[in-house]
């Protein structure tokens, strides 16, 4: 089983995805760090507030919009 990272980001109030970017390539064990937890727990779907927004960017050059968007770290196996 191979385990995909995706930022998903979403208007404010909104339900449906606005956008999606694989970050994988970061790696489950920098996510885990980013969020407190061994990286093999990450099986949820996480939510990226200002206290992740710097790390993030640096990991995987997305800058979160958190005025405008919601952002997500969601896992996704195949």
């Amino acid at each position: 089983m191979t385990v995909y990272f995706l930022v998903v980001r979403y208007l404010k109030d909104d339900d449906l995805p606005d956008s999606s970017t694989d970050v994988t390539a970061v790696g489950a064990e920098a996510f885990g760090e980013l969020l407190g937890m061994p990286a093999d727990h990450l099986v949820d779907v996480y939510p990226l507030t200002q206290e992740h927004a710097e790390r993030v960017r640096q990991l995987t050059g997305i800058a979160l919009d958190l005025e405008k968007y919601d952002y997500f770290l969601e896992p996704e196996a195949d």
